[in-house]
């Protein structure tokens, strides 16, 4: 009995792990929603959560790289997206909620391409939609 009572609280701590590990989205403002332009340098669909990264050019022609953080792929290919949408040096506007520090990058909230459709991430497109829009 004492055994089994024992196996039962280390599968419950094995089970309880994963979920302990997952970080909150407090590190990004969520009161404001920023939208910025770039050229896709990289989309990364990989587990726990997608990536996005694009380069932006200022007034002078310097580029710096904004790194954006999306949910997980599978909730993302319920929406439409896909790891062939996004391709290097295409143009996006990306909608985003800014990392508090400053830091250049933030929650990744929708990313509209240059043909007009815009893909909205598993929170929403932060306009209070909440859908894919343009297709």
């Amino acid at each position: 009995m004492i055994r089994k009572a024992f196996g039962l609280a280390a599968l419950a701590c094995a089970l309880a792990a994963p979920a302990l590990a997952h970080h909150s989205f407090a590190m990004f403002d969520q009161s404001k929603l920023l939208h910025m332009k770039g050229m896709v340098k990289q989309f990364e669909f990989v587990s726990p959560h997608a990536w996005l990264h694009i380069d932006v050019a200022d007034q002078q022609g310097n580029s710096t790289t904004w790194s954006f953080e999306a949910g997980s792929p599978q909730q993302l290919a319920r929406l439409g997206w896909s790891k062939e949408a996004f391709r290097e040096g295409d143009p996006v506007d990306v909608g985003f909620r800014p990392l508090k520090d400053g830091s250049r990058g933030g929650q990744l909230m929708s990313v509209k391409f240059e043909n007009g459709q815009q893909v909205c991430s598993n929170r929403g497109c932060g306009d209070g939609t909440g859908e894919i829009l343009g297709q």
